[in-house]
């Protein structure tokens, strides 16, 4: 580990500490943005506000949250450029604060228009492109980007590129990767919206097996367990309408 890396972990370990014990999220907002007042030039000083500010907008959906987040990850990408040993994060912790924001606006609005996620594909787009073929952060980058294209950031033309992009991360993620449910998950959510695009039983068929395995993989006991059983009963039913 470089000096750098140490020097960051170290920082994000104390800031975030307090929460992973049991603090809260004002407390944890507070020392980031101490810690962005006295290194304001210090693009890693921006990007634990911002996830500091990303996770209580999560839990309170408090849309100044939404834009402090997504304002001092803006600021670490600019203060890091691409140069940045952390660069490819900056841009998909951006990228997720604004897909973030989005969802929220979808649950109040289901016409919202899907295209506004363009720049947060844009941003995850460049995070894979960024990441290294060997890096153990590429599944989860990749699965990003597919999930924007499954949500309509392309118009429905994505689809087929999203199902491929999954299905990469789930060659490349070792096996016991306990991410490994989410992103069998996220391939079951993208066959059933092909399926009901085209009208393919098989399809369908294929979606429920797929969310059959994401269920496998996830613990008994996981919150996942209530989506993915959702997805596995939609494409059941979707598979008998079109047999």
């Amino acid at each position: 580990m470089s000096d750098l890396a140490r020097v960051r972990a170290e920082l994000f370990d104390e800031i975030l500490f307090p929460y992973v014990s049991g603090g809260g999220l004002g407390a944890v907002v507070e020392k980031a943005r101490a810690l962005e007042q006295a290194q304001g030039q210090d693009p890693w000083s921006h990007y634990i506000l911002g996830l500091a500010l990303g996770m209580r907008y999560l839990d309170g959906k408090d849309v100044a949250d939404a834009e402090g987040s997504c304002h001092h990850l803006e600021e670490a990408i600019r203060l890091g450029g691409r140069e940045d040993p952390d660069a490819a994060m900056f841009r998909q912790q951006l990228a997720g604060s604004l897909g973030a924001r989005w969802a929220n606006t979808f649950a109040q609005d289901p016409n919202a228009d899907p295209t506004e996620l363009a720049g947060a594909l844009r941003l995850a787009r460049e995070a894979v492109e960024m990441t290294g073929a060997r890096s153990p952060h590429l599944p989860v980058r990749l699965v990003q980007v597919a999930e924007f294209l499954g949500q309509g950031a392309e118009g429905p033309g994505g689809i087929t590129e999203a199902l491929a992009l999954a299905e990469r991360a789930l060659a490349v993620t070792h096996a016991d990767d306990p991410r490994r449910s989410k992103f069998e998950h996220v391939r079951a959510q993208l066959l059933l919206r092909l399926a009901a695009t085209e009208g393919s039983a098989s399809t369908a068929v294929d979606a429920e097996v797929s969310a059959t395995r994401a269920g496998h993989l996830a613990h008994p006991y996981d919150s996942s367990q209530v989506a993915i059983l959702g997805t596995f009963r939609s494409a059941r039913i979707l598979g008998d309408k079109l047999r």
